[in-house]
């Protein structure tokens, strides 16, 4: 058994991994998990992607993934402890759920989806089926 440690990565992260490395697919899931990303046919050295993962590593993703916008999953690198309560916080603040899903390290789906469940009481939603 290998101690090489490899993180739980969803989706196209887990193809960036086996394909180009983990340490890339780690640092664009890091940086951008749970929004969009460009990626440019031919992308420039100041491009958001080529800021975040270097200019040779984004014609890379070119290459693998093609152009276009890709949503980065979110994955679970930073863990799980008390993330709906930060999310709750910051949408209390005024932060833009894009924003707070990066904050965090969710999906901004899982930020709408808290948002949601916040606006509505308890009682005014559906209750169990088998309850």
């Amino acid at each position: 058994m290998s101690g090489e440690f490899k993180p739980c990565l969803p989706g196209v992260l887990a193809l960036i991994a086996d394909n180009i490395s983990v340490e890339l697919a780690v640092r664009l899931a890091k940086q951008r998990g749970g929004r969009e990303v460009y990626i440019a046919k031919n992308p420039a050295p100041g491009s958001s992607i080529s800021k975040i993962v270097g200019q040779a590593n984004a014609q890379k993703l070119y290459k693998l993934l093609g152009s276009g916008k890709m949503l980065v999953p979110a994955g679970n690198i930073s863990g799980q402890t008390g993330r709906r309560q930060r999310i709750a916080m910051l949408l209390d603040q005024g932060l833009s759920h894009s924003r707070i899903a990066a904050e965090v390290d969710v999906h901004v789906r899982t930020v709408e989806r808290v948002s949601a469940e916040l606006r509505s009481p308890r009682e005014q939603r559906q209750s169990d089926l088998f309850l």
